[in-house]
């Protein structure tokens, strides 16, 4: 398999608390098995898919993954683990027997089954009976026609999922209507007030967050900032005595935490440990947050920047307006932050702008759009795949 881009959305139940992840590559490794010549070159692919896109991006997840016609009926998804993927099938390819006899081998052996591209028709009442989800695409659809689809599946026995949910009120409606699950960034915008003022206490919080991106800041002044949350402390005392990390002695205090090390990662944990404290917000957006702000640091790094740490608190702070239901420049007008980031929050300016655009394009699997400067494609892959395991490993260890 050549290291081409794969990335994957994430899929909702209601609450917004994720249910799987729906994976995409820009070159379809996993239907590349269909037309492999050996049955060894096809076992590669497929080895090297589970352990990328199930292992590394889904994490333990459900994995929403295109299979073709092809693909299913020369048997290869009998080699993909059943409580690891969902099987998307286009709902709108011909169902014949050959087709549906396989799909249902596939449901018997326990694999789940969703139709995506749905639009209810009669002819495809067998296949439908066959899945197990069912993916409506509600862009572009007004509301009777989103409706008059969910009407029309309550004969079978389905979850209904809908597909490109991208504001606050389109995810209403449809969890209204009754929808099951939901694939969108709607979680990703503010929901805007009338009342543009920060709440007190996060406001305070905000300060303090700003203040743990000032490179600059002192021994003390970091001890002080994290020793007053008790609960913060113990999260960072506990991480780095677990035996994950195996050091020789305990560490007891939080001066010796930093001293053990370092500033910039005592910094990054007590960032995250904040940013998860802010209450009604899904955990997916914390850990974007997090993806982009490790992810940022990596391809700073890659430039060859001076001020990796700059990157890292810019993609960090890139979805502040989300967290918060405010304007980003709103918000930056109580934060004392340097100018350079506040420019690139806003604007997305110079070279942490850039990289800021191509983690945003990466996150919506926009390969067209992801790039970044003169950046080679291998190294943006490998800085997004080892942020996402970076922020499983923190959310383990320090927020858990």
């Amino acid at each position: 398999m050549d290291q081409s881009f794969v990335g994957r959305q994430p899929i909702y139940r209601q609450g917004v608390e994720v249910f799987g992840y729906e994976l995409r590559s820009r070159n379809d490794e996993l239907n590349r098995t269909a037309s492999a010549k050996d049955s060894a070159t096809a076992t590669a692919l497929l080895n090297e898919f589970v352990d990328v896109g199930l292992e590394q991006v889904a994490g333990g997840q459900p994995g929403f993954v295109d299979v073709t016609r092809d693909f299913i009926l020369s048997q290869h998804c009998s080699n993909l683990p059943k409580n690891g993927v969902v099987l998307q099938v286009a709902a709108n390819a011909p169902a014949d027997d050959s087709l549906l006899t396989e799909l249902r081998r596939l449901s018997g052996h326990g694999y789940s089954i969703a139709l995506k591209d749905y639009v209810y028709r009669e002819e495809i009442r067998p296949l439908t009976g066959l899945a197990g989800i069912v993916k409506i695409n509600i862009r572009g659809l007004d509301r009777s026609a989103i409706a008059e689809q969910v009407n029309a599946l309550r004969q079978f026995d389905v979850k209904l999922l809908a597909e490109q949910v991208e504001t606050h009120e389109d995810y209403q409606y449809c969890k209204d209507l009754g929808f099951d699950y939901f694939e969108g960034y709607f979680f990703c915008k503010p929901q805007v007030t009338d009342d543009l003022r920060l709440p007190a206490n996060r406001l305070s919080t905000m300060h303090l967050l700003s203040k743990l991106q000032d490179a600059s800041i002192l021994l003390d002044e970091l001890e002080r900032a994290v020793g007053q949350d008790l609960a913060m402390s113990y999260r960072i005392l506990r991480y780095l005595n677990s035996p994950l990390n195996s050091l020789p002695r305990r560490v007891d205090s939080i001066r010796h935490a930093i001293a053990l090390v370092g500033t910039d990662l005592i910094r990054q944990w007590a960032s995250v440990i904040w940013l998860e404290s802010i209450e009604d917000k899904p955990r997916e957006l914390m850990v974007m947050a997090m993806v982009r702000a490790h992810m940022c640091q990596q391809l700073g790094a890659a430039m060859s920047s001076k001020n990796v740490d700059q990157f890292f608190t810019v993609g960090l702070l890139s979805l502040l307006d989300a967290l918060l239901d405010r304007p980003m420049g709103k918000i930056l007008e109580h934060l004392p932050l340097i100018e350079p980031i506040k420019g690139v929050l806003v604007e997305r300016k110079g070279p942490m702008g850039a990289a800021l655009k191509c983690i945003e394009a990466y996150e919506r699997c926009d390969w067209n759009n992801t790039s970044c400067l003169n950046l080679d494609e291998k190294k943006i892959r490998e800085a997004y795949l080892n942020a996402v395991a970076w922020s499983r490993t923190v959310i383990q260890e320090l927020v858990n």
